[in-house]
């Protein structure tokens, strides 16, 4: 009973099975149906095929004229509009006012130079002889000044040694003060207070003199300092040029890098001739194994003589192989090593080299630090005048000591006049000594005067030639004044008006554009190089819409390259007559109408091209026992023209096949389709 259960159950399970094959077999077709790309074809037809290039542009005036105003000024009215003809002379804008912002600015500003100017004479301290002369042109040329400054620098330095000179002198006179001792009178006299004096003025004229040595000291170091500093900088140019080299001669580092790069080619070339000799050596060893076993077969058997002769050779060739490409190795390990010598010298050179440059850098660094604290030579005349005080209050002190002393040891008459004759002579030197000094700020104030009012007379001439430029700015706006209205210079007929009444009329703007008389129209569109080729100067031209335009006549006048499409782009320009054309205009033109006839034409959707060429895919219909299956096929196909619908194609067809113009997917070649309804 079990049994029976069981094998009814498999039964039924078996026709549930078939049932369900059975129905997919009959619907595959559709459920395959479902998700097939769904595409739309034409039939390839035969016919004429007109190449004609279209674009639209907007018509321009071939050659307008643009009315740039070079005044700022407000319209008051204008009493012509857009399309208006007009005559030269014709009044296009009348104006508010009869001056121009940029003439009333000019004017003020002149009057502001000349106040400037005024005050800067004020403030110069120049005569009026001096002012004259700047306004008339006189001035000292740059060698005269320099020259002048020289002259009084050379008397500068001569008074300065002179003053060495005497100081040194004065430094002996004063050390014979110092171990003079004008002692011998019996009479004691306290001193103490004189003494006291002298001693404070003494530090304090050593203060002052080391003060004064100390700036001296830092100016003279200032000057070697500079030329340290130049020097440096010399070194330091010197090194660079080693190191990186210059037009003639290679630097150090080029010339490691190329000892680097020979050194890593001559290595490479050794491992290579070293490979070469191993495998040259493994070729005798195995070919010299080949004679010995050779050689005992021929020893074992006679007639295997030409055998081990083979061997032999063979064995020869491989040793002479082997010797060769050993000399070959030994050359390149010669030239390895050559040029492993080379590059650790250029090496070597290079981190020499690199040193000495950062070294001259850390210099040239230094120089520059140090070249920045230089006194000035107001510091160092300030030094000196606190000195020459500080020398007359330590002279006083000793004058007063001297005739305390004197009062009281008038019996040490000899001793004391050597003393005072001492003294007096030191007293002279001071004296002269003040006098150089007062010469040497005299002149270095005179050189300084001058080279001030030298360089007030240039600040004055420049601002002297600032007024005459404003004054000729002046004359000029005057001369072209526009005055109270602004008339046309040509005859035509306007075309742009940019301003109205109660505007302002930007300077260097464009108040109007007016197309000239006896003037046309042109119109351009942009388009690839396959359509520039098409057409040619002269060919027929068409207009849309030709009904509304009545007496408009095209010409194609132009084929010019396209700046923005320089690779694969061209301008056609045409030129346009007849009363109905407007510059603004928007039309749409058609050019170079050529037909013939071809046994080939397809839909221009259903052209495409790969790496390969040109093709077009087709719809191939294979019969099954479901039903009918359409499949791709591609065609590869030659374009022999094309107008904006149509193409003519020569291809391997019959001229009753369908082409796919349209797909709901993407599809290749040997791809199922659908057709859609």
């Amino acid at each position: 009973m079990k049994s029976l259960k069981k094998r009814e159950v498999i039964k039924n399970i078996a026709i549930v099975f078939l049932v369900i094959m059975l129905i997919l077999t009959f619907f595959s077709n559709t459920i395959m149906n479902r998700t097939l790309p769904e595409v739309s074809t034409q039939s390839v037809t035969s016919g004429p095929v007109t190449t004609q290039v279209r674009g639209d542009g907007v018509v321009e005036a071939e050659d307008p004229y643009n009315l740039i105003i070079d005044e700022t000024r407000k319209v008051k009215s204008c009493p012509v509009r857009v399309g208006d003809h007009v005559e030269e002379g014709d009044i296009i804008y009348y104006l508010l006012g009869e001056t121009s912002e940029e003439l009333t600015t000019a004017k003020n500003e002149l009057e502001s130079l000349k106040s400037e100017y005024e005050l800067t004479i004020l403030e110069s301290g120049l005569t009026q002889a001096e002012v004259a002369s700047v306004e008339a042109g006189v001035k000292n040329a740059t060698g005269t000044i320099l020259s002048t400054l020289e002259s009084k620098d050379a008397e500068i330095n001569s008074l300065k040694s002179q003053l060495e000179e005497k100081e040194k002198k004065h430094s002996e006179v004063e050390h014979q003060i110092s171990v003079t001792d004008p002692s011998g009178s019996s009479t004691t006299v306290d001193c103490s207070a004189e003494e006291k004096a002298v001693e404070d003025a003494q530090t304090a004229l050593d203060s002052a003199k080391s003060i004064l040595n100390s700036l001296n000291e830092a100016k003279s170091q200032a000057v070697q300092i500079a030329k340290a500093k130049s020097d440096a900088l010399a070194n330091y140019n010197a090194e660079k040029d080693n190191f990186y080299g210059t037009d003639s001669k290679k630097g150090v580092k080029t010339l490691f890098d190329e000892a680097e790069a020979d050194y890593e080619t001559k290595k490479s070339d050794y491992a290579n001739k070293y490979n070469d000799y191993q495998t040259k050596t493994t070729d005798y060893n195995n070919a010299k194994t080949a004679y010995y076993n050779a050689k005992e077969a021929f020893n074992a058997d006679p007639t295997k003589e030409q055998d081990m002769k083979d061997a032999e050779a063979a064995m020869n060739k491989a040793e002479t192989a082997m010797n060769s490409a050993k000399d070959a190795m030994d050359a390149a390990l010669t030239a390895k090593d050559d040029a492993e010598k080379n590059y650790n010298t250029c090496k070597k050179n290079k981190e020499d080299a690199e040193a000495a440059l950062n070294t001259a850098k850390t210099a040239m660094d230094e120089a520059n630090a140090l070249s920045a604290n230089a006194p000035t030579d107001e510091q160092i005349s300030n030094a000196q005048a606190d000195v020459n005080a500080k020398q007359a209050a330590l002279n006083q002190a000793n004058t007063n000591l001297t005739n305390k002393k004197n009062s009281a040891n008038s019996s040490n008459n000899q001793n004391n006049q050597n003393y005072q004759n001492l003294k007096k002579q030191e007293y002279d030197m001071s004296v002269e000594i003040g006098d150089l000094k007062s010469k040497i700020e005299k002149l270095e104030a005179s050189r300084a005067d001058y080279l001030s009012t030298e360089k007030t007379k240039m600040g004055l001439e420049s601002k002297y030639q600032e007024i005459l430029k404003k004054e000729k700015q002046i004359k000029d706006l005057e001369a072209k004044a526009l005055g109270g209205e602004i008339k046309s210079p040509v005859t035509g007929e306007i075309t742009s008006l940019a301003y109205s009444g109660g505007e302002k009329i930007e300077a260097g703007s464009t108040a109007a554009v007016i197309q000239i008389d006896g003037k046309g129209y042109k119109l351009s569109f942009p388009v690839n190089a396959k359509q520039a080729k098409a057409v040619k100067v002269g060919d027929p031209v068409s207009v849309e819409n030709s009904w509304y335009y009545g007496d408009l006549n095209v010409n194609l006048v132009a084929i010019q390259p396209d700046k923005n499409n320089s690779r694969d782009g061209k301008i056609l320009v045409f030129s346009l007559s007849g009363e109905s054309v407007n510059p603004g205009q928007n039309l749409t033109l058609s050019v170079g109408e050529k037909s013939s006839n071809y046994d080939l034409i397809v839909p221009n959707a259903a052209v495409h091209e790969d790496n390969s060429g040109h093709f077009v895919l087709i719809v191939d219909t294979k019969s099954t026992p479901f039903g009918s299956r359409y499949i791709a096929k591609r065609v590869d196909v030659t374009v022999l023209a094309q107008d904006d619908k149509v193409t003519a194609v020569d291809a391997e067809l019959f001229g009753y096949e369908y082409v796919i113009t349209n797909s709901s997917k993407y599809i290749e070649n040997k791809d199922q389709v659908k057709l859609a309804d």
